[in-house]
């Protein structure tokens, strides 16, 4: 009896966990013991044959030229190989002498016409692959062209069975929309905002604790601002977003260094928001003798260092003259209100419709500049993402800016505020007390241990609007470039 190998093989995990191994295993042996053949060895492989490689195949090859079996028994053309890099290594084992059989499709490899009608089986087997291969990318383009992710649903969403859209978790959608908020306040780098999302409870797919890189890929994800980006290709999507394209752009800027968080071994409550009034560089914390400090290191420059409880209790009190009364309150929310639907709304809507108009504009010439060869596929694509996230800010911004009555509503609770600023900040965490001086302040200054603060452009011109009943104040008030400087809850 000639020792031979038994190969077997399926595409997919799927069908190994299925009857086709068993049956291929089951074929082999009858095959074997009718041509007084016996398998000394199994190779069974879970690869698709339509790409060279298997590593499997590749050691049963380089068994049989060792001379460590004579022949190898495989089920049917198709399992052997379904690319014609991996059919010539099986002609190389003929002609080196070594006996292919294949059980089920009773071929004589050996003779002419037996190699021909194996390789016209082979050829078959190619084609299929490919034209397989084809049908299910085409299939893919078409749902993505209908707004489907057809990939496995990323952290944050479910997958609800095929042609389904995805739809938010909702026990870790929440916790996915609260790591962006955090990162976005530049208070967190990657490793402490995993630390902090695993304490929260985020899990990854396993049941497991958020690792860096699932925050990492997180975080550079476009599906969570309703796009898909697939093969460096940007598609708009049907399933509902979790966060802003605002959001997604902001953690960008972090991600490239602007605002972002240094690592640092002590955390220090007013880190970059201070500068110095002499030379305008921002104060230093340090820590010395379980207090903390914040000095100019520029050298020659007059002004002293400030011990951190000392500026705290200036800017309660600088806070304090910041704030408006009861009475100034009613009045600002009359003109405040008016000029909402008025003057402000039409400046606004223009300034959106110009922006988004030259957004598209610029798309345009894109396309110009691609089918003249003046850029590279790549350069258009990069170029292409970036003006899509700046279009999706800017419907954002337009869509919040026509919504006057929530307008309103967001103005009273901010009104509300700025009556009792020192105690909001005298009340509030670390973090808070950062948010709450990013809105009120435009900047912090300090000489010879004396703070001076200017108040933010809503402050300075809600005061010009107290001063002078008259006064218009400028279309930007509530932030364009900013949209999210007045949302009440950044001052909670």
């Amino acid at each position: 009896m000639k020792p031979c190998f038994g190969y077997i093989r399926v595409s997919t995990k799927e069908q190994a966990d299925g009857a086709s191994l068993v049956a291929q295993k089951d074929a082999i042996t009858a095959f074997a013991s009718q041509n007084n053949l016996i398998i000394t060895k199994w190779f069974e492989e879970q690869e698709t044959a339509s790409k060279a490689g298997r590593p499997l195949f590749e050691d049963m090859r380089q068994q049989l030229l060792r001379g460590l079996a004579e022949g190898v028994v495989i089920h049917r053309i198709d399992r052997s190989s379904r690319n014609y890099t991996d059919w010539a290594h099986i002609d190389q084992l003929s002609q080196q002498g070594i006996k292919v059989f294949f059980a089920a499709d009773g071929l004589d490899f050996e003779s002419t016409g037996g190699r021909l009608m194996a390789d016209i089986q082979m050829v078959l087997a190619a084609h299929y692959s490919r034209n397989l291969s084809f049908e299910v990318k085409k299939g893919l383009y078409g749902r993505i062209k209908q707004g489907h992710y057809p990939f496995k649903a990323p952290l944050g969403y479910l997958d609800n069975g095929e042609g389904q859209l995805k739809t938010i978790d909702p026990i870790k959608g929440p916790l996915v929309g609260l790591a962006f908020d955090l990162y976005c306040s530049g208070e967190y780098s990657i490793t402490s905002l995993t630390t902090e999302m695993a304490g929260r409870g985020l899990t990854g797919w396993r049941g497991k604790p958020v690792v860096r890189r699932n925050i990492e890929s997180m975080l550079r994800n476009p599906f969570y601002i309703g796009k898909m980006l697939i093969c460096d290709r940007l598609y708009d999507a049907a399933h509902k977003p979790l966060i802003t394209a605002s959001q997604f752009q902001r953690v960008k800027e972090v991600k490239a260094g602007r605002n972002t968080k240094k690592s640092t071994k002590h955390m220090m409550m007013y880190r970059s928001l201070v500068t110095c009034y002499d030379c305008h560089k921002v104060l230093t914390g340090e820590r010395q003798k379980a207090h903390t400090y914040y000095r100019c290191h520029t050298p020659g420059c007059p002004s002293r260092s400030i011990r951190e409880d000392r500026l705290t209790k200036q800017l309660e009190k600088r806070l304090k003259t910041l704030e408006i009364s009861s009475d100034d309150k009613e009045h600002l929310h009359e003109q405040l209100r008016i000029w909402l639907q008025n003057s402000a709304s039409c400046a606004l809507h223009s300034s959106m419709k110009l922006r988004i108009a030259d957004a598209y504009s610029r798309l345009d010439r894109l396309t110009d500049l691609l089918v003249e060869g003046t850029l590279s596929k790549a350069d258009y694509e990069t170029r292409k993402q970036n003006t899509e996230f700046e279009l999706a800010q800017l419907r954002e911004e337009e869509k919040r800016h026509s919504n006057y009555t929530k307008c309103v509503s967001d103005l009273d609770a901010l009104l509300e505020r700025a009556c009792d600023l020192a105690k909001l900040f005298a009340e509030a965490n670390v973090a808070e007390r950062r948010e709450l001086l990013k809105n009120c302040a435009d900047t912090i200054a300090v000489r010879q241990g004396v703070v001076r603060l200017s108040a933010a452009p809503w402050i300075t011109e809600m005061t010009k609007m107290l001063k002078d009943g008259d006064y218009q104040p400028s279309a930007d008030m509530f932030g364009v470039s900013k949209p999210n400087r007045l949302r009440a809850e950044n001052m909670d």
